[in-house]
This record gives structure tokens, sequence and C-alpha cells, in this order.
């Protein structure tokens, strides 16, 4: 980092809150975390520079509810809807830089972690700034902040250089990847991965399921209460004389069925478009 940089950091401003969670990358991922953090309350913004390794696929064919496969561009698309439709905000940009908001310098992870430990910072107190490229069109970098970061964007670790968190390179190529304690957690507080970039296995379903995981991580950190991300029929507690459990619904039939058909519907159009069938 150039001393400009440095001074541009510490000086900068910008009057947006920080979102409770910054996702980095739109695969499968990056949008299986969003929907998660998202529908548990948690304002989410993800990023996504288009560039998800699955496109090097010809035909997603072991994604189980696929059983003739699928094209990978119409999986992301659907993907990348989820997670808005869950409430992530959605921005096609790429995050090119990333530091904690009131650092001058980086340093090792124990050293970060003992400096805040003397001023009596505590980790969810803590801000990270993310630096984007503005994204298609944009002329100039765009800012963000945000709680905690949870990187899902395979071989993109550059970004992450202003941060105190550990990086190595993956056996047996040159890419770097980011090791965590299993349940997605880094060694710089706030700061989670999930998905190829902790060297999980290629397969799309794998790394869905891994971001669903850690988002769970993320969002027990933050509330220890929650339970889970389950709709159940309406009055399924009160039958066993319990409350309703933090992060559950409970649905009326006439509310399913109004969701059952809107689903209907919805996947019906996405697979009757002649542009699905050119592709």
């Amino acid at each position: 980092m150039t001393p400009e940089q440095t001074t541009a950091k510490t000086t900068a401003s910008t009057t947006e809150s920080p979102a409770d969670v910054a996702i980095v990358g739109g695969g499968p991922a990056g949008c299986s975390a969003g929907v998660f953090t998202a529908r548990a309350g948690l304002e989410t913004v993800l990023f996504e520079h288009e560039r998800s390794s699955l496109l090097k696929s010809a035909h997603l064919e072991n994604y189980l509810g696929f059983p003739l496969g699928i094209q990978p561009a119409q999986f992301l698309d659907l993907a990348r809807e989820h997670a808005r439709e869950a409430g992530c905000r959605y921005r096609r940009e790429a995050v090119v830089d990333v530091w904690l908001e009131g650092s001058e310098e980086r340093r090792e992870p124990e050293e970060t972690r003992q400096a805040a430990t003397e001023r009596g910072e505590p980790a969810s107190e803590r801000t990270f700034v993310l630096e984007t490229d503005g994204g298609v069109g944009g002329t100039e970098p765009s800012r963000y902040r945000a709680n905690r970061l949870l990187v899902a964007s395979w071989a993109h670790t550059d970004c992450l250089e202003s941060l105190p968190v550990t990086r190595e390179p993956e056996e047996p190529g040159p890419v770097m990847v980011l090791p965590t304690d299993g349940d997605g957690r880094t060694d710089c507080e706030g700061v989670y991965a999930a998905g190829r970039i902790t060297s999980q296995h290629h397969q799309t379903i794998v790394n869905a399921g891994h971001g669903a995981h850690v988002a769970l991580t993320l969002i027990r950190d933050d509330r220890p209460e929650y339970y889970n991300d389950w709709v159940v029929p309406e009055g399924y507690y009160a039958r066993y004389d319990r409350e309703v459990p933090d992060g559950v619904e409970e649905i009326s039939i006439a509310e399913r069925s109004r969701r059952k058909a809107k689903g209907i519907e919805r996947m019906a159009a996405v697979f009757d478009d002649e542009s699905v069938k050119d592709c």
C-alpha cells in the first residue's frame, strides 16, 4: 500500500450506514450465503464481478433438483435472483480493496487483536470499508461499509491484502486460499470465508451448501438465540406448547397455497422462455 493510498483510506468519509454483512462473490457460495443472511434479517450487500468459475462448465448436471441438468448461466441467473428476492442489495462491482475503518497500516492478526483490546474495541463495533471498481460503466471507485465480511470469490484474495487475515497457497497450485476454523471463521475477527476460496471441492452443490453453512455461523455469532431458517404450518409450535423460535416463520394454509402458486408460476416462466432454449 502506498502512502497516498493510506492517506486516502484514513481520511475518506461516507454518510452511508454500514450494512450488517458484505459478501464478496456472487457465485453459488456467495448467493447461498446471501439468501440465509438476508432472510435472517441482516442487511446484506452482495458484490459480483460476473466472472464466476461455474461459467467454465458446459452443462451443470449434478445439482440436486435438476435431473437433466441446467445451463450454468441460467443457474447463476436464478441464484442471483433468489438472493435479491431474499433481500440482498446486489452490486455488479468488483471489490478491489478492503480495510478496517480507521486503520493506518496492515498488521498481523494477533497484533490487530491486541491493539483492538487495548482500545477497548469490541469486534462487533469494527467496520470494514470496501472499495470497488465502480462496476460496468463506472468512472470512479465506489466505497461501502459493513460490520462483517464474507468472502466467497474463488481466486480473488488480492483485495484482502490490507486486512490482517491469513492467506496461503492451495496445494498444488499458486492460488491463494483462506484457512478457516471449519465453520468459516478466519483469523481476522469479523471476516468469514466460504466455497472454493477455503479449498472446498469444485462442485456447485458443495459450494452452495458451504455458503449456507458459513452464513449460519455468521448469523449465530451475531444472534446466538437464532434457531434456523424454517417455514412451518401455523400452530406447529403451539401443539407442543412452545414459543416460535427466532428464525422460524409460521404460515397459514392460504399463505402456503399462495406461495406454492407463485413458485410454480415463476419457474414455468423461466423454463418457457425462448431465450433459455437458445443458450
